[in-house]
């Protein structure tokens, strides 16, 4: 009976102890197992985090390089229509242009000399810039993102931009070049939590840096060609990866870049791994310790029960902790993003995305992508929606700018990027929408349009959209076997008006004449103004030749009535020419010419007149 017992007692022994053994060793797999969980969960959070930033400062610098072009090539047309008069210095200051990025912007001719700058006039060649000697050998007009050099007119380190001015037969004629501060390419870290050692770089596939920030420290102009990510970048054009920063500061960083699908760059938004890691680290130590206490605890089942029970509630708050870190990362983003079902329908967004469209994240989930925008965009954002969930390669986005209506009513222009997210089978899951506002640059593309053609103080049309008018007019009429006429007037008594009262009351008088004349017009008629006290009209289409001193009758007497200005009664007159098309010429030089000669017959005559021009070769 007593061996027995202590047979038993042996066996019991025996259990208690392989069944602690089996606890001790199980507890260390978990513990290890939890720990290498963890860390892949927490670096799987911060790439997703880097790599939604890099895409979002992508798409910045993108945006930069298309308004760049934009303004250039504004200015390019401009100074083919006016040669080398252009004041590219007058347009700055009266807000033509407005992006103060690209202020400081010149037109190079054939020979390297500055024909205009928006800094004054200056005595400076470029012929031997970089910039200069690829857009002459260029073959394709595109721009081209020069090197970081100190600028001979800022002399401060600039980004020359530039784009090839050709003549008309194709040869090279010189450059339109914009000096940007690398510091405007990094602007994107004020917007980007990246923590006090983060990376945010632009370099190009030249193995030059354009704008590099680290820290609160910013720099350009270096090579980049030891770094990992260059050398990774011809392999795989975006990707993510933990850099030991030997190459660069020493520093380890866990790092995201992207290619620029339209340009020779690339983009790289870097964070320190130790920062980043600091909370997996610390309950490293504390699962370690965990696991040290347990194995010490061998008698008590309820003590290994309780640990278990602890480690299983860690276990649970370091998935919350993972999951709320995506989920800031996700909210606080500086650009809208968006889940897209491939039928349209919005799974999910961050809050910058409720807050630009206005509609809470209920209502967005209630509604498809193409109900937020107008029915004549529909077709193109399926095409591309298509595009993206066809494309065979994984790391494929493409880009639209387009309109969104809010849920006031209003619209807002974005620029939309999309990239595919797929299951474990490589299936198309769903797509994902990054959504940068761009209404402002939208209103600043519509006012340079109207301002280059229209007239600052009454807002008509100036000569240049006057002769595109005319032109479109005499086609028609040809096409049509019509008649239409051309008016010029001139005020009679202008000057007297101004020295008497003053260029402020004679202004005013302008835009009350200005708004006479737009009263006495049919919709399809054109009331522009020359400079001064003359102006032109077109008329669309007119029954007989004498129709066009009837119209010149009728605002002779609209505009010798009264004005009543600042208190003050005005009166004034006006002389009108008229000349047919095709009676009096063909082209517009002609026409005009016609009607400023008749103008001045009804002068001759006295004021208040009215004259035809005389039918070329009539005596």
């Amino acid at each position: 009976m007593v061996s027995w017992l202590h047979h038993l007692g042996k066996r019991s022994n025996l259990i208690i102890a392989s069944v602690c053994a089996v606890v001790i060793l199980g507890t260390w797999l978990a513990t290890l197992q939890r720990i290498a969980s963890e860390r892949e969960q927490a670096m799987d959070a911060v790439m997703n985090s880097n790599s939604n930033l890099a895409i979002a400062f992508e798409q910045q610098v993108v945006r930069t390089f298309r308004a760049a072009e934009q303004v250039a090539t504004f200015v390019r047309d401009q100074y083919a229509r006016q040669g080398p008069g252009i004041d590219l210095r007058e347009w700055v200051e009266r807000g033509i242009i407005r992006e103060t990025m690209f202020t400081i912007i010149s037109v190079v001719d054939e020979s390297g000399n500055i024909v205009s700058s928006s800094l004054g006039a200056a005595s400076v060649n470029y012929s031997d810039r970089e910039f200069f000697v690829a857009q002459r050998e260029a073959a394709s007009d595109e721009l081209f993102v020069n090197p970081p050099v100190v600028g001979r007119l800022s002399g401060a380190a600039r980004i020359p931009m530039s784009l090839r001015v050709s003549h008309p037969d194709g040869s090279f004629g010189g450059v339109v070049v914009m000096s940007v501060d690398p510091d405007n390419f990094t602007d994107f870290y004020r917007h980007a939590d990246l923590g006090g050692r983060g990376l945010l770089e632009l370099a190009g596939l030249d193995g030059v840096v354009r704008g590099r920030r680290i820290g609160q420290g910013s720099d350009s102009g270096q090579d980049v060609t030891r770094l990992a990510w260059f050398q990774r970048q011809p392999l795989a054009p975006s990707g993510s990866f933990v850099d030991d920063g030997a190459a660069l500061d020493g520093v380890a960083r866990i790092v995201s870049y992207r290619s620029l699908m339209d340009y020779p760059m690339m983009v790289t938004v870097g964070t320190a791994y130790a920062d980043e890691l600091a909370p997996a680290t610390q309950r490293r130590a504390y699962y370690l310790a965990a696991a040290s206490v347990v194995s010490g605890v061998l008698p008590v089942f309820a003590w290994l029960l309780m640990s278990l029970l602890a480690r299983q509630r860690a276990a649970s708050d370091a998935l919350l902790s993972s999951e709320a870190l995506y989920r800031a990362t996700f909210h606080q983003a500086a650009t809208g993003i968006a889940h897209i079902a491939p039928d349209g329908r919005i799974l999910g967004m961050n809050e910058k995305f409720c807050h630009m469209l206005g509609y809470s994240a209920d209502e967005l989930r209630a509604r498809t992508i193409f109900e937020l925008s107008d029915a004549d965009t529909h077709h193109a954002v399926r095409q591309l929606m298509r595009h993206c969930l066809s494309a065979a390669s994984p790391a494929f986005s493409a880009e639209i700018e387009k309109p969104y209506r809010r849920k006031d009513g209003s619209i807002l222009w974005v620029c939309e990027a999309l990239g595919v997210v797929r299951d474990s089978q490589g299936r198309p899951d769903f797509l994902v929408a990054v959504t940068q506002d761009i209404t402002a640059r939208k209103e600043l593309e519509a006012r340079l349009s109207h301002d280059a053609l229209h007239d600052a103080l009454t807002g008509l049309p100036n000569r240049t959209l006057f002769q595109d008018r005319l032109i479109q007019v005499m086609e028609s009429s040809r096409r049509h076997g019509r008649l239409a006429a051309v008016l010029y007037l001139d005020l009679d008594g202008f000057k007297e008006i101004n020295d008497s009262h003053g260029h402020a009351i004679g202004d005013m008088l302008l835009q009350e004449v200005a708004q006479r004349l737009r009263n006495s017009m049919r919709i399809e008629d054109t009331v522009a103004r020359f400079g001064g006290d003359e102006f032109g009209i077109v008329l669309d289409t007119i029954m007989s030749a004498g129709d066009g001193e009837l119209v010149g009758a009728k605002i002779v007497e609209a505009l010798s009535r009264p004005y009543e200005i600042e208190g003050i009664t005005i009166r004034i007159s006006a002389s009108v020419g008229a000349a047919v098309f095709p009676t009096h010429g063909q082209d517009v030089r002609g026409l005009v010419s016609h009607a400023d000669a008749a103008m001045y017959e009804a002068k001759k005559k006295g004021k208040m007149g009215t004259a035809a021009a005389e039918v070329p070769g009539r005596p």
